[in-house]
């Protein structure tokens, strides 16, 4: 079974357009709340906060810190849109 040449080249850009969305990433998200994933060594809270801003800003809202675990170096937080 051989893969066309165009198959191929947008598996290529898929994985390379995936690699560029740096931390944190969204683990869920809905018009309420999101939820960010990132590794404690790489990104701050900061981040997570602008993130989740600009998600709750496009309703209007703002995002306020709801939960918020590390294990090992993952850091997860939920933030909610009031």
């Amino acid at each position: 079974m051989s893969v066309s040449p165009y198959r191929a080249a947008m598996v290529v850009i898929l994985l390379i357009v995936a690699a560029c969305n740096p931390p944190p990433w969204t683990v869920s998200g809905s018009s309420d709340a999101i939820t960010l994933r990132w590794y404690v060594d790489d990104t701050d809270i900061a981040a997570a906060q602008s993130i989740a801003d600009r998600h709750c800003g496009s309703t209007g809202r703002s995002a306020v810190l709801a939960s918020n675990e590390q294990s090992g170096s993952i850091q997860v937080a939920e933030y909610q849109c009031r």
